[in-house]
């Protein structure tokens, strides 16, 4: 049993696992219980609400759990065409990734699939199965580790705060737009903290089940992302301070894993110790130097990782707070956490400072940190008082920082210098947003999804402030808030399709005739990075009839007066039922007259005698003079 501090200022005796009941019992919940499904729901919501555009690294881990579900094999052979990280070996193709995240991926991509063949949608296409699978590999873990930083920090620092540390870890850094895409770093930040969590657990009621079970968490970890294998060590000696016996018991409990990964690495590549980056088709030579590209920290790499464009403190300022959490040393309670903590930050700090490629290529900010940040947190949370509004007022700036990036397109490509100037804020002022549900299913068009995001989360809030009241009245509000964010993430966040009945009863195409096309939006998004200035001209478009295909989409900018100066077609782009798409051409205005140039787009049959849908002056292209 835990103590935690009560709002009255007392101590009562919580388990760990308190708050795990039935919503039948939401009544009989006590006000932590319900503050926690809220939290949950709220951010289950943000993490699966838009449609990230997959890199090579997602499309990798996505093509291993196609080869396993699909093909019963660990050859990608079949898919490899859509990513450059992928191994050679043996007159094969393979994912070049820790096949960690394919094995969680196994039955959310076989639940999608079972969805898309009930609701006769056949094969689940790629940016639905990289959507679902960022769910359930990177989102509901973020939200699982949300939930053990409150309940690690509340016997601490209080439940205001605590919430606060919590949420502005799931909303504040980089853990925001990763719980969205289908990278290894979310899952691994789980399973690393949530190691940590249960051997912390042990000192309070000496369960030697926790051990073992922290041992198998931080196997899954290394099983996720191999170099969180630094942050198992330093666990691993965190459960020898604990006793002898913990420790046994922690190895014990990750020896499964071990075996699990080393016969993986040996039926793919030949040896229980071969790894995937040792046959990459690409970066053979950058993964020959050192220790797979990691080779020693450099105080120049170190600098950029901290306070670069993509820095971790430009982005997330809130963290520069951690040192004063040193001072909770002072605090024997909670000396040897502080430790740790500091230990494991100070671990991958270096580790990435030694990275041959140290952002990992697109990416919002230092991807390889990520496991280290929820115990960075939890010095932020420890330092002292005095510091705590400057903490707030930090951590509103990394919030609206990657709500921008997440909104937009948080997998900047290595073109943008400072993706936060150069490509997030422009998108987002052009209405240029990542695809959601909400657009896809329900044909919200624009900055539309937005609004459905706010409200949300403003009905979050009511429910967590309710949460601070007492009586019948504030439990009934909570649970029917509680209750309407339910139906909103099945609305707007699962991605698996609805059965075809069901769509049509709420809102699928209606009996429009054949090339019932229309576009519903038009927008110019700049490009100015480098040498480079274009114009990205996208536009939404749906079709509210019957599928159809083989027509063209034409973008056209005209002068001011009227006459076309530019355009560019995408050919044989074919309509499902009820299809809605974004399409987008780049217009280069590097050698362009400075002035405004309208925009039309039309979408035409092959042969460019049928007009299904136009719009004129839907855009305007403003070029610098």
């Amino acid at each position: 049993m835990v103590p935690v501090p009560t709002r009255e200022g007392a101590t009562e005796r919580v388990a760990p696992g308190a708050g795990a009941r039935t919503a039948s019992r939401w009544p009989h919940l006590d006000a932590r219980a319900r503050r926690e499904i809220i939290v949950a729901l709220a951010l289950l919501f943000c993490y699966g609400f838009f449609r990230q555009v997959p890199a090579w690294n997602e499309y990798s881990r996505y093509d291993l759990v196609r080869a396993l579900v699909e093909d019963g094999t660990t050859r990608i052979d079949r898919y490899e065409q859509n990513t450059g990280d992928k191994a050679f070996y043996n007159g094969h193709e393979y994912s070049d990734k820790a096949p960690g995240t394919a094995f969680m991926g196994v039955p959310v991509y076989l639940l999608l699939t079972l969805s898309s063949s009930a609701a006769g949608s056949g094969t689940p296409d790629p940016l639905t199965a990289v959507q679902a699978l960022a769910l359930g590999v990177s989102g509901v873990p973020t939200v699982l580790l949300v939930l053990l930083l409150l309940r690690f920090l509340r016997p601490t620092v209080g439940e205001g705060w605590a919430l606060v540390v919590s949420l502005g870890y799931g909303l504040g850094s980089i853990a925001f737009p990763f719980a969205t895409m289908f990278f290894g770093h979310a899952a691994s930040a789980f399973f690393l903290f949530a190691s940590f969590y249960l051997l912390w657990g042990w000192r309070a009621d000496r369960r030697d089940w926790r051990p073992l079970l922290a041992g198998l968490l931080a196997g899954c970890a290394v099983l996720t992302e191999i170099p969180v294998v630094l942050g198992v060590a330093i666990l691993g000696l965190y459960a020898l301070w604990l006793g002898r016996g913990q420790a046994l018991r922690f190895i014990l409990g990750g020896i499964p894993i071990l075996l699990v990964l080393m016969t993986y690495n040996w039926l793919t590549f030949g040896g229980p110790f071969t790894l995937g980056y040792q046959y990459a088709t690409l970066f053979g030579e950058q993964n020959s130097q050192g220790i797979v590209s990691i080779v020693w920290p450099s105080w120049t790499t170190t600098t950029d990782l901290l306070f670069g464009p993509r820095g971790l403190l430009r982005l997330a300022p809130w963290f520069g707070i951690a040192p004063l959490g040193m001072l909770a040393y002072r605090r024997r309670v909670v000396r040897a956490e502080v430790v740790v903590c500091v230990a494991i930050c100070g671990a991958f700090l270096a580790y990435n400072s030694g990275a041959l490629n140290p952002f990992g290529g697109w990416t919002p900010g230092p991807r390889y940190l990520l496991p280290a940040l929820p115990f960075a947190a939890v010095l932020v949370a420890l330092a002292p008082r005095a510091f705590r509004p400057l903490v707030v007022l930090l951590m509103a700036v990394a919030v609206a920082v990657f709500f921008v990036a997440t909104v937009t397109m948080p997998n900047a490509p290595e073109m943008y210098r400072d993706p936060l100037t150069e490509l997030w804020l422009p998108r987002l002022l052009n209405r240029d947003i990542a695809e959601t549900i909400a657009w896809l299913r329900w044909g919200l068009h624009g900055i539309q999804p937005l609004f459905v995001l706010v409200l949300t989360l403003a009905a979050a809030a009511t429910a967590l402030l309710a949460t601070l009241r007492s009586g019948a009245a504030a439990r009934r509000l909570t649970g029917v808030l509680a209750g309407a964010l339910v139906l909103l993430i099945a609305a707007f966040v699962l991605p698996f399709a609805p059965p075809r009945a069901l769509d049509l009863a709420l809102g699928g195409p209606s009996a429009q005739p054949v090339g019932s096309v229309a576009i519903v939006e038009v927008g110019v998004t700049p490009v100015l990075t480098g040498d480079q200035e274009k114009s990205t001209i996208w536009a939404q478009v749906e079709n509210r009839g019957p599928a159809f295909g083989d027509t063209r989409v034409v973008f056209t900018v005209v002068t001011p007066n009227g006459s076309p100066t530019w355009s560019a077609w995408l050919d044989s782009v074919s309509w499902a039922e009820g299809e809605r798409k974004r399409l987008a051409v780049e217009w280069d205005t590097k050698k362009v007259h400075g002035g405004d140039y309208p925009v039309e787009v039309t979408v035409v049959s092959k042969d460019l005698q049928i007009v299904y849908s136009r719009a004129d002056n839907a855009g305007l292209v403003r070029v610098r003079p």
